[in-house]
């Protein structure tokens, strides 16, 4: 529960901004200061009034042009197209199928690739609630797009402006607060050749000045449908790639777990044994292995309601009350394929086995015989549940936010300072998820539903043994048989998870000029901020207990994190209009911060503007930026199976001297070479860690804008030509990170005796019904949440944004109309990562892929695109590039292979029928490229064998759509 006294201080810090905002309101107030002038508060970076190419930390803009453009209606789908984002693992449609049922149907940003917790998004500069408990990224599913006006991407640590988590930097949506009238619209989109990936939208938004102020309301559904793997040649068939070896998409790579079951009986002609057509025959991957591709997900469904509104009213001259109201819910459901159970690894509470018992009645005859031949007491057995049910997850996460304030603006203060502007602000907010896990199978029940007796000596019919499960409902379950009703109502469950994350962030800043220099305004600014995020989950009690099929989960259990800071800001003009100093500005910004988790620490910035002359404009800028850990790092314990490839397979064939001694000290046959079901069964536990402390990182960027239009000598065809070149330096220490469990196994073998033993305390190695015989297979990898991890990240953006009349180029063409074009780019050229200090350091530079908790950065992105506007229509190409890369680092996966570079182009055409009609439609993936197929286990997603967010998985696709304005 909540403490009544944190509230107590949220309120009393909320009476204190509301005096603050009070006392400035009497101030005397000149009557040409407009409410205009008051909005311009909202510039990202900066809490000072800036615009972007006068700011010393570079800014991105993307308008509403850009979701246009490609004919998308969720922001981050729009943001991920740019180079400076980067694919968010769990966090898409495309990639949250099998990242947990809490995680699934998020649609977060990644920011320089350096993960969504690190990337703080805020709505008009103001804070939202997160999406999940496991990192403050907001849910972008649950905001509206209609009522966007742009998009600022700040890249670059801002911990001393707007707090923690801005390191990578900070994506700022700004809504359009002044219109004014009735629109409507409505628009589909579908991918051709399959006709799935269905995309109806609509819309309406309603805007209204009065007497003292303006208010408006945006509603707007979206459905985005389900594309099935089986749909796409990517994902219709299983497929494994170990290079040098050629890839393989043929029944050979199909899963061990098959339908009609797989028995292991010690000792007998076949490993394994399985029962198809009434006769009990070997079993061979070939012959009877499960295609899991054909009925796995390539894009869940997700369908949006999202409600935005905002108010504003003028007081009194001078003090102005503001209100915005946002609501979203997200619903999705991620089916996927039938469980692939292993009595092995399906334990009752993680100790109890599953087995089949050796006196089980319902054995086929020729099993019977093989198993009483053996001797065994009882046998192992996997079986993929399909007969049994669907599996999936159904979740529904609603977002609501309210937002309450006051702000104004004044000449003067008391006589003191000029051009004086504050904000007193309220932001609650709070994100419900209530998901529910279909197809579940209760591993007790199982258990007892094997073990089974005549009901009386000499009976053909059969009982429990077990008098308790009897009285529980137990009855002997045959997997033989394909399942009946009875069995299905006895072993299925559904298990379900709630959840809730809640932010209270109470804010109060002064902002103006104090006095006049001669270069001009020494501007500054003070505030206060009370931030309160309240968060818990709440899984089954059967996931808790590991009584079900799936990963065993614990709770996190509700717990507040408080935050109380105070920060200032300064902007120092140091000389103006001189000869090579057209202006010289110093700015500044710190930040104290008092946290109940993590303890205090500080932030700060510093940077300088120097424009030698008019036109071309120097900015460096150097932050100190942290992360706080949230509650999904601090608690919890959870259970994972997936894919890790066993250092030692075939280290005979490796030239690393540690490695072959080491796994060879283990046990391990040089010509080790498991079945692709060993290398994705692999199990467990990642656990959160209550001693975290904040991440802390040193951003530098550094670069010049160069405004051609501002030089005499530049022909006017190029005086709109804006080229903006930056450098940035990311240096982060205390990374809160699990070292990776494909890490730490390569870490436990590549690493010499006396320091390896860190990474091999977390590896266990057995048996596996798979590798018969075998007692050195890998089993298991834990992993825990640490502040272990330093990273040093470094490259250069350039922006260029140039536009011109036919007629500048071309004499007659003045009906042309006008040429624009925007063009993004983002080049790499470090990315070093340590995972435990006095390690070497990983080197991720070039890597596409990677394995789920360690991608690789590309070194060339980039987005051009071109518009051309004439009379009443307006047709633009969209060109986005994505460069040559390994498939994964190369100091972490010993069969990395080239992937080749990749352009994709969009088009469309709007058209302005009548002065409240538009109509427009487009193609995106105007070629059809297809995407690269990646090695087993490097493209970073589970279930995937691409990387969705780069290359296009839907193929050609087309939108069409209208809008009608009054």
């Amino acid at each position: 529960m909540r403490t009544t006294s944190n509230r107590g201080r949220l309120l009393a810090s909320s009476m204190l901004m509301g005096a603050m905002a009070a006392a400035l309101a009497a101030a005397p107030a000149s009557a040409q200061d407009t409410a205009t002038e008051v909005g311009e508060l909202v510039v990202t970076g900066s809490r000072i009034v800036r615009p972007n190419l006068d700011s010393p930390t570079p800014v991105t803009v993307a308008t509403t042009e850009r979701l246009e453009n490609q004919g998308m209606e969720n922001i981050s789908d729009a943001l991920v197209t740019l180079p400076q984002f980067a694919p968010s693992f769990g966090g898409a449609r495309t990639q949250s199928t099998f990242s947990g049922t809490a995680s699934s149907g998020l649609n977060v940003v990644n920011l320089r690739n350096l993960g969504s917790s690190r990337s703080l998004v805020l709505i008009n500069g103001r804070r939202a609630p997160s999406g999940t408990i496991f990192s403050n990224a907001v849910d972008l599913n649950t905001i509206p797009s209609a009522n966007i006006s742009r998009i600022d991407i700040m890249t670059g640590g801002a911990s001393a402006v707007y707090g923690a988590d801005a390191v990578s930097g900070v994506v700022n949506i700004i809504t359009d607060k002044e219109f004014e009238g009735f629109e409507a619209g409505f628009s589909y989109g579908a991918a051709l050749e399959h006709h799935d990936n269905i995309n109806p939208t609509a819309f309406a938004r309603f805007g209204a000045n009065f007497d003292r102020g303006h208010a408006g309301v945006t509603v707007q559904y979206d459905y985005q449908g389900l594309v099935s793997c089986r749909d796409r040649f990517l994902c219709a068939e299983d497929f494994a790639w170990s290079p040098p070896a050629a890839p393989r998409r043929d029944p050979g790579v199909r899963s061990g777990v098959p339908l009609t079951g797989r028995y292991f009986v010690e000792g007998a002609p076949a490993s394994s044994y399985t029962y198809v057509g009434g006769a009990v025959v070997p079993f061979t991957v070939a012959a009877h292995g499960y295609n899991r591709n054909a009925t796995r997900t390539l894009a869940i469904p997700t369908e949006r309601i999202m409600v935005a509104a905002d108010a504003d009213f003028e007081l009194t001259e001078g003090l102005n009350a503001f209100v915005e109201i946002n609501y979203g819910s997200s619903e999705t459901d991620g089916p996927f394929e039938a469980h692939p159970f292993s009595s092995d690894t399906d334990l009752v509470s993680g100790v109890l086995e599953p087995s089949i018992p050796s006196n089980y009645p319902f054995f086929p005859a020729e099993l019977a015989a093989l198993v009483a031949a053996a001797g065994d007491d009882e046998i192992t057995w996997w079986q993929r549940f399909e007969g049994l049910g669907a599996r999936g997850s159904h979740n529904l996460r609603q977002t609501t936010r309210l937002v309450a304030g006051v702000e104004g603006d004044f000449d003067t203060l008391f006589g003191f300072g000029s051009d004086w502007r504050y904000e007193a602000s309220y932001v609650w907010g709070r994100t419900t998820l209530d998901a529910v896990t279909e197809g579940l199978v209760a591993r007790d029940a199982l258990y007892h539903g094997l073990r089974v007796e005549p009901t009386a000596p000499g009976a053909t019919t059969y009982q429990c043994v077990d008098a308790v499960a009897r009285a529980q409902g137990c009855i002997p379950i045959n997997p033989f048989d394909g399942y009946n009703d009875a069995e299905r109502a006895y072993l299925v469950r559904s298990g379900g998870i709630r959840s809730a994350s809640q932010i209270e962030n109470a804010l109060a800043f002064l902002s103006g000029s104090l006095f006049e220099l001669p270069a001009g305004p020494f501007q500054a600014t003070l505030g206060v901020e009370s931030r309160r995020i309240t968060a818990y989950e709440d899984y089954s009690t059967d996931i808790n207990l590991g009584l079900t099929t799936g990963n065993q989960i614990s709770d996190s259990d509700e717990t507040t994190f408080t935050t109380d800071e105070i920060f200032t800001e300064v902007v120092v003009p140091i000389l103006r209009d001189m000869p090579f100093a057209n202006e010289l500005t110093f700015e500044g910004a710190y930040r104290w911060s008092d946290a109940n988790i993590g303890g205090k620490y500080e932030t700060w910035k510093y940077g300088l503007q120097w424009a030698p002359i008019e036109g071309l404009r120097f900015r460096a800028m150097q932050n100190r930026a942290v992360r706080a850990p949230v509650l999904g790092e601090v608690t919890g314990i959870s259970q994972t199976f997936g894919v890790v490839d066993d250092p030692c397979i075939l280290w005979g064939q490796e030239s690393d001297a540690t490695l072959r001694a080491n796994c060879q000290a283990a046990g391990v046959p040089a010509n080790y070479d498991p079945p692709l079901t060993v290398i994705q069964g692999v199990t467990g536990f990642v656990g959160g860690n209550p001693d975290l402390m904040p991440e802390v990182a040193d951003t530098l960027t550094y670069g010049f804008v160069l405004q051609a239009g501002q030089f005499d000598f530049v022909p006017e065809i190029f005086g709109d030509l804006t080229i903006t070149v930056d450098r940035f330096e990311i240096e982060m220490e205390g990374l809160i990170n699990t070292i990776g469990r494909q890490n730490i196994a390569q870490l436990c073998y590549t690493t010499p005796t006396g320091q390896r033993e860190i990474f091999c305390n977390a590896i266990t190695r057995g048996t596996d019904p798979a590798v018969p015989g075998a007692n050195y297979v890998l089993t298991a990898v834990d992993d825990q949440l640490q502040n272990i991890a330093s990273l040093e990240l470094s490259g250069v953006d350039l922006e260029v944004n140039w536009g011109f009349d036919w007629g500048q180029m071309f004499s007659g063409a003045d009906n042309w109309g006008r040429f624009s074009i925007n063009s993004v780019w983002t080049f790499y050229d470090k990315v070093k990562q340590v995972p435990l200090p006095g390690q070497d350091p990983i080197d991720f530079l070039g890597a596409a892929g990677g394995s789920t908790s360690d991608q690789g950065w590309l070194e060339t992105q980039g987005n051009t695109t071109f518009t051309w506007q004439m009379g009443n229509w307006k047709t633009s190409w969209v060109a986005r590039y994505i460069g040559e890369a390994k498939s994964a680092p190369e100091d972490l996966f010993n069969n990395v292979v080239d992937i080749d570079d990749h352009w994709y182009h969009d088009i469309s055409l709007r058209v302005a029928v009548t002065d409240q009609v538009e109509a427009y439609g487009g193609i995106t993936n105007l070629f059809d490229q297809e995407p690269p197929f990646f090695p087993t286990s490097q493209s970073g997603t589970q279930a995937l064998d691409t990387i969705p967010a780069y290359y296009d998985v839907m193929g050609r696709s087309a939108f069409v759509g209208v809008k009608v304005r009054f």
